[in-house]
């Protein structure tokens, strides 16, 4: 009996000391260095660019060829300002586009449809429903083109 408990004891006190002690439970690991100082990480923070910034640079990708081939497209889309947030709005969040928009796409084009649609999601915020961007713009093309295609002269 006297054994159980001196073992008892002794784990007892054991347990006591590596809670009180935790150097003595384990062996630290606070002395690794980090990846990269503060400083460093500061400057790189301080490199990034903004989303304006982004958008800029995106911009600047295209040629003087494909940006005259995009204000063709948008003067032969003629549409109002809010087509634009209506088929964004019909990719992002499944809403319909207005029978106007379609006319408007369908009257540009499929290429110049599908070229404005790679255009926008190249845009910071909108960089990450890129996934999307091809089956739903081809979606709203074949929907257009079905609602307006027969009933109208910019069908050809």
């Amino acid at each position: 009996m006297e054994n159980k408990t001196m073992f008892i004891l002794f784990s007892s006190i054991m347990v006591l000391l590596s809670f009180s002690h935790l150097t003595l439970a384990k062996e630290g690991d606070n002395d690794k260095s980090l990846l990269i100082s503060d400083d460093e990480f500061n400057a790189m923070i301080a490199r990034s660019p903004t989303a304006d910034d982004y958008n800029d640079n995106v911009g600047r990708t295209y040629s003087k060829k494909q940006k005259k081939y995009l204000l063709n497209c948008s003067k032969k889309m003629d549409v109002p300002d809010r087509c634009i947030e209506e088929v964004l709005a019909e990719i992002i969040q499944n809403k319909s586009a207005s029978r106007d928009c379609c006319l408007g796409i369908v009257k540009a084009g499929k290429e110049c449809h599908m070229e404005y649609m790679k255009l926008f999601f190249q845009i910071y915020q909108l960089r990450r429903f890129t996934s999307k961007r091809f089956s739903k713009a081809n979606e709203i093309w074949n929907r257009c083109f079905t609602e307006i295609g027969a009933v109208s002269p910019y069908s050809g």
